[in-house]
């Protein structure tokens, strides 16, 4: 091995350590964010019966599965004759089956986790490897590598049992295997001597179309938004034909016929050749997505959302190196006039693009199929950095700073904000949601409960995570949950201290008719903040607070609870 390529393999190899180590940490501090109860559920009961019932029309099932797939050696209870299941009730059915099984919620949640964050690590890191050494250099691969590793999106996103993983995994692997299908038929049609050496070590156009198909494919499976991939690829390669024809156009037609074969083939299998019902579940979900969700932004809400919904938060939750070297990347390509580097931009480009005119607009993670290619393009920068005298070792630093930004969040990756947002501290005043607040930090907030004495708290949570499975006693209070979280038992009434916990996403009001619901608490400090997420206040003697608090109860017919409260302030 080169000295040139030994740091950068280094470097890659310890980013990936890091990479791990931040994940694993990040599932042992989470309880269940909010759709990953479903998930799994639906992924286990489809291994188990076989049937594909109660997601589907939300979500194909492939990725589903797979999350579920290590919990057959669980043999975990299924639940499929409980009216939860008939009824189709997929978020009271993922309920039951996590914190009702005979095997603790622990083990089931953090098995699949596991497990699913190693599939997805090991895939992203392959396939950035691959593209970033067939397009740029070994060099170039490993720091590609390494600027996924210390990117949070992954991090996090990659340890949960959802479906946003494997579409950014599947669609970035099908532009990989696009652009490998263009090259190799490049280099095969470039003439004869050294090039038939080059055409071998670049493989078959054939292998790398029918590779794409099934890319394509598992993408399909799993997220109805993939549906734009196999027209993208195909428009891609119709383009990049007619731009520089690299084959008869008879047979670029025939590897077309290959691809789609390939990615009907897929679908086909993973849906049991009922290509009627992916059809089915892709409309649905495109209705209800156009229907719009409330969304915060920044102190704005809005139902419909706003252009520059993913703009910011991609400003915001994408660290500083990965911004301004993926734009140094884009800037290389440019520069050198390699049509190559247009399967790095457009890609991602138009993923964006679509993204911008979303009604739905809840995370950062639904732009997370961009995120590879800016790994990509910030690794071929960085290269062209060691180039320099020293440029190496400056590479090498610059990494090391983007580590401890990325580390300033420890081990609560999803609430990760760059600097000049403020960091994750911040991060509750410009987005919250799936981009900070899922209901993962109940098991924070026990902790800190536990630490003093297990006192009971008011809790207006916005989850499906059972804070009583955490050893929390706790008082509804406008709950936003898919679930019936009714509290323990305990009084207001009989409470010693007053102690209140919100969830980012209720602090914002963001599903609350009345979004200054809890704006009175913005000018408060509270005693403790769960994973940057949960805030919690003592307010027992904040007289004006306690009125407030009443007045709350009152809203929601609680009136002898409230009655206690307005006593406490003196009322």
């Amino acid at each position: 091995m080169s000295k040139k390529f030994r740091l950068p393999v280094i470097i890659a190899a310890s980013a990936l350590v890091f990479h791990l180590f931040a994940g694993f940490s990040f599932i042992g501090s989470s309880a269940a964010t909010y759709d990953e109860t479903v998930h799994l559920s639906s992924g286990y009961s489809y291994l188990h019966t076989g049937r594909y019932v109660m997601n589907i029309m939300d979500h194909p099932p492939f990725s589903e599965m797979l999350s579920a797939l290590p919990l057959l050696a669980l043999r975990p209870l299924t639940f499929t004759s409980h009216p939860y299941f008939a009824n189709f009730m997929p978020y009271h059915y993922g309920d039951l089956f996590l914190y009702q099984n005979r095997v603790s919620p622990g083990r089931l949640l953090n098995t699949a986790r596991v497990f699913t964050f190693l599939v997805w690590t090991g895939l992203f890191a392959w396939f950035i490897w691959l593209f970033a050494s067939r397009l740029g250099s070994p060099a170039a691969a490993a720091l590609s590598v390494a600027v996924f590793s210390f990117m949070p999106v992954f991090i996090s996103n990659n340890a949960l049992i959802s479906t946003d993983a494997a579409a950014a995994v599947f669609y970035f692997g099908s532009f990989t295997f696009g652009w490998l299908f263009t090259s190799a038929g490049a280099i095969q049609a470039g003439g004869k001597g050294s090039r038939k050496k080059e055409a071998a070590g670049a493989g078959s156009p054939r292998l790398w179309a029918a590779l794409a198909g099934a890319a394509s494919g598992l993408a399909l499976v799993s997220k109805f938004s993939m549906f734009i991939v196999p027209p993208m690829v195909a428009a891609f390669w119709l383009a990049d034909h007619l731009l520089r024809p690299r084959m008869k156009s008879l047979k670029l037609f025939g590897y077309l016929l290959l691809y789609f074969a390939a990615c009907l083939l897929v679908v086909a299998l993973v849906y049991k050749f009922n290509l009627g019902l992916y059809w089915e579940g892709l409309f649905a979900t495109l209705r209800r997505l156009d229907a719009g969700r409330s969304s915060f932004i920044m102190g704005r809400h809005t139902l419909k959302g706003v252009w520059w919904y993913f703009p910011a938060a991609l400003a915001v939750k994408t660290p500083l190196l990965v911004l301004f070297a993926a734009l140094g990347g884009a800037w290389l390509g440019f520069k050198r006039s390699r049509k190559d580097y247009l399967w790095l931009i457009l890609p991602p480009a138009v993923f964006f693009a679509v993204a911008l005119t979303a009604r739905v607009q809840i995370g950062y993670r639904h732009i997370m199929p961009v995120m590879p290619f800016l790994a990509v393009l910030a690794g071929l920068a960085l290269a062209r950095l060691t180039e320099l005298k020293k440029g190496a070792w400056l590479v090498a630093a610059l990494l090391a700073l983007n580590a401890a930004s990325v580390l300033r969040a420890h081990p609560y990756y999803l609430a990760y904000f760059n600097e000049p947002a403020g960091g994750p501290a911040n991060g509750y005043k410009l987005l919250v949601d799936s981009n900070l607040d899922w209901g993962q930090d109940v098991k924070g907030l026990a902790d800190y409960l536990k630490s003093r004495g297990n006192p009971p708290v008011i809790f207006s949570y916005f989850g499906v995570a059972r804070p009583e499975s955490y050893g929390i006693d706790y008082v509804p209070l406008g709950i936003v949950s898919n679930v019936d979280l009714g509290g323990t038992g305990v009084q207001v009434c009989g409470m010693k201290e007053i102690l209140l916990a919100v969830s980012a996403t209720n602090l914002q009001g963001t599903y609350f008719p009345d979004k200054e619901t809890f704006s009175w608490l913005k000018s408060r400090r509270p005693v403790f903040t769960a994973g940057y997420s949960v805030f919690v206040y003592d307010l027992t003697r904040d007289k004006e607070a306690l009125g407030k608090l009443g007045a709350l109860l009152d809203r929601e017919g609680r009136n002898q609870e409230a009655d206690c409260l307005y006593v406490k302030a003196g009322q």
